[in-house]
């Protein structure tokens, strides 16, 4: 149950363009691999100088920005404290000539790991070559090179694909600042949806609707967005390319409603909720659009997300006889038939389930003293635990696709806007910033390599 999705009450291509080449090693990557638990770690210093120009072509204001996107989507990871240019700056200058790297040095300045990047542009001043290598300073060791080339206008693909390197590098899993978050935003008309980079760059207005829309799920290879549109006056089930450059004919129109879609982790079919049989159940749409209906209870069932195996359903349904929503956890086949099981127990209003990437927690919405606030249950202790708190709404959580972040809809009174905060972090990141808000929200896979 979605409180803005679903009213309770009422039951590596773009666009065909080829952008850059492939990463490819710049040396023999080395065997070091830097484990990190998730309870031990602490923040890397991280030095990144500015980038070396080769060749005859320089462009010191795009190498700049192309250092900058970098160094924030390090900073963003939580994991990496960037450290000031001017401590190392003269280091940096000196053996910028000479390919070596001082260890000693850099860790006396404070460094334990160290970016070295370099650039080249084209004759044309259309594409631009970069080639980045990394170095543990502690352990004296070269961790890994690439090297990239494309066009100006896919710098920050590039910077965000490397940031995901380093990323993989410390933690063992590639990190999210190539991937993208679509939400909903008011407009005159009802919502419109937008989509917007990691690091809240980029935003792009991907439909014109002119009319309600809801619930918004991208699909597990990105391919696809699929939501809830009411623009022929019925709530029918769309679907669009990431890009906004196409919808599609309606993939399923019923009569009342059809909400709450929800794709299954291999992509081959989506859960949803039709009232078609005069109440709020679940069913299952597969790809020759066939329905196969999962739960069969007088109360509203709503909001259903899949396990990462695709076994399991967990839904919002206000069957426990109290008139107040509950999350409880289904078989994704045999429905509640089989029996069902209730997760939450703590709050008279729960909703908005999401399953984690790696199926160990199910992020949710809960009701807090008269806010609502986003909590997370761990599916083998069956413990519950907080994520946000203070004043202010939060609601609808999205989880990343390395289960280290997740972005949910933050509101006080009428101004809303998208939120992100680390999984066991303190702090949280306003991502967007549309003066008529932001609401929705639901993250980008990964994107190919």
């Amino acid at each position: 149950m979605k409180p803005q999705k679903n009213n309770f009450l009422l039951s590596v291509l773009i666009g065909g363009l080829f952008f850059w080449l492939p990463a490819t090693p710049v040396y023999p990557e080395s065997e070091i691999f830097v484990e990190l638990s998730k309870e031990t770690r602490s923040e890397v210093n991280i030095a990144v100088p500015s980038f070396v120009p080769t060749g005859d072509g320089a462009d010191e204001n795009f190498a700049k920005k192309s250092h900058d996107v970098l160094e924030n989507d390090l900073r963003l990871f939580e994991l990496f404290v960037p450290l000031d240019s001017d401590v190392y700056s003269e280091l940096a200058k000196s053996e910028a000539s000479t390919g070596q790297v001082n260890y000693a040095a850099w860790s006396q300045l404070g460094a334990q790991w160290l970016i070295k990047g370099e650039y080249e542009k084209s004759l044309s001043g259309n594409k631009y070559k970069f080639v980045f290598r990394l170095f543990d300073v502690v352990n004296e060791q070269f961790l890994v090179g690439k090297r990239y080339q494309g066009k100006k206008t896919f710098m920050r693909k590039i910077m965000h694909r490397f940031a995901d390197e380093v990323m993989e590098q410390l933690t063992g899993k590639r990190g999210v600042a190539e991937t993208r978050l679509a939400f909903l935003s008011r407009s005159r008309q009802g919502k419109e949806m937008y989509a917007v980079d990691f690091d809240g760059a980029n935003v792009q207005k991907l439909t014109n609707e002119q009319s309600v829309i809801l619930s918004p799920d991208w699909s597990p290879d990105g391919r696809f967005i699929v939501y809830t549109s009411y623009k022929e006056h019925n709530p029918d089930l769309i679907l669009l390319d990431p890009d906004g450059r196409r919808r599609r004919r309606p993939l399923l129109r019923l009569p009342g409603i059809n909400s709450a879609p929800a794709w299954s982790p291999d992509g081959s079919r989506i859960s949803l909720v039709l009232s078609k049989d005069s109440n709020s159940e679940i069913y299952v749409l597969n790809r020759w659009r066939k329905l196969t209906r999962l739960t069969r209870h007088f109360n509203i069932d709503t909001s259903p997300t899949w396990s990462p195996d695709g076994k399991k359903i967990a839904f919002t349904s206000d069957r426990s006889g109290t008139g107040r929503p509950q999350i409880y956890i289904m078989d994704a086949t045999k429905g509640d038939r089989s029996g069902v099981m209730r997760i939450t127990f703590e709050s008279r209003y729960n909703d908005n389930a999401t399953w984690s990437p790696d199926g160990d927690k199910i992020a949710f919405t809960s009701m807090v003293k008269g806010n609502f606030q986003i909590k997370i249950y761990n599916v083998e202790t069956r413990e519950t635990t907080s994520v946000t708190s203070g004043p202010g709404s939060k609601e609808e959580p999205t989880w990343s696709p390395d289960g280290q972040f997740i972005a949910y809809r933050m509101s006080r009174g009428r101004q809303s806007a998208i939120h992100i905060k680390r999984v066991g972090g303190k702090k949280s990141r306003q991502l967007t910033f549309l003066p008529d808000g932001g609401m929705s929200p639901t993250w980008s896979p990964y994107p190919k390599k």
